[in-house]
């Protein structure tokens, strides 16, 4: 089980969560959520490699006199980055988080339910289109 190595990184960890995720008048704050602390928990043990970055992420934040943007942009581009990803992954996963931005989630939407515009929308397809053929011939006998 991955877990903070102490109090300090654990505190560390909320800095960094408020410094990026500090709410709006829109969106609740990550540390504000309920069940903040078990979200991630669980984002921890989903990823080895992002929960390491992390928690070296979080004893920086720890470490930091004033935490702030230019702060963190003096850390190494890779860790900052994953402990973004890392936040961001444990902030969407609420929720309350999805909610607040409009998102639904997954849900289901048939191809059938379709309005005439957007089966009709040139768009729809532009990006299977820009692969190219992807037509393989069946091999023939002796091939």
């Amino acid at each position: 089980m991955i877990d903070f190595p102490d109090d300090r990184a654990r505190a560390g960890a909320a800095r960094l969560a408020d410094l990026w995720f500090p709410g709006t008048g829109r969106s609740p704050r990550l540390t504000a959520l309920p069940g903040y602390a078990a979200l991630v928990h669980r984002a921890l043990q989903a990823n080895p490699d992002l929960a390491a970055a992390f928690i070296q992420a979080a004893e920086l934040a720890a470490a930091a006199g004033e935490l702030s943007a230019e702060t963190v942009a003096d850390w190494p581009a890779e860790l900052a980055e994953a402990a973004f990803y890392f936040l961001a992954s444990t902030y969407y996963m609420a929720p309350e988080a999805r909610r607040a931005v409009g998102y639904p989630g997954q849900v289901r939407r048939p191809s059938a339910e379709a309005t005439p515009d957007q089966l009709l929308d040139d768009d729809l397809l532009a990006p299977v289109l820009a692969l190219g053929p992807t037509y393989l011939p069946t091999p023939t006998e002796g091939s």
